[in-house]
């Protein structure tokens, strides 16, 4: 880059069209974040299909010929598995909670984590919820020792990605705060 065209760039700051209060505004704006849209429409589908899950069960999985401990299970675990995500996701929206962006970093990262072992519980507890439910009325021979196999294998992939995405924004705001901190 040469001098001359440094200069032109200078001289030409500022000449855009001016942006508005409004416009500033939601820019700014967490609520209009893409990662928290995301995570808005993750929370929506799931609570629709846990909600079908549970007006259904009953009827279309049979759970009159389930023990009634397998369906209490199962509605106590996804309705856990849904407030851990709602508290996850209230949890990202606000980040900010002091005026010092060190203390709000601090705060913001212990809530991480918090909500970090509180998602990756429900998550375990939901699939266990499910594998009881569908399990517990049937005779457990090879071929349903292998489904529930499988089963617990797609569970521990689930597990596997989401703890890698909490590790991930953890670690983001972990480097922040030590940066800040120095």
């Amino acid at each position: 880059m040469d001098l001359n065209h440094l200069k032109q760039g200078w001289q030409n700051a500022g000449t855009q069209e001016k942006l508005s209060q409004q416009q500033l505004a939601q820019m700014t704006s967490i609520n209009s974040h893409p990662v928290l849209g995301r995570i808005r429409r993750k929370l929506a589908v799931e609570a629709v299909t846990i909600t079908v899950l549970l007006f259904v069960f009953y009827d279309i999985f049979d759970g009159d010929q389930k023990p009634a401990y397998a369906s209490v299970l199962l509605v106590l675990c996804a309705i856990f598995y849904l407030a851990s995500n709602v508290y996850s996701y209230f949890t990202l929206k606000k980040p900010i909670t002091s005026l010092n962006i060190l203390d709000s970093l601090q705060h913001f990262l212990l809530q991480l984590q918090k909500a970090r072992v509180f998602s990756l519980t429900s998550l375990v507890l939901f699939s266990v919820g499910l594998w009881v439910f569908f399990f517990s009325a049937l005779p457990l021979d090879a071929k349903r020792l292998l489904i529930l196999a499988g089963m617990a294998g797609v569970t521990l992939v689930f597990f596997y990605l989401s703890a890698r995405l909490w590790a991930h924004w953890i670690s983001r705001i972990r480097q922040s705060v030590h940066e800040l901190s120095e």
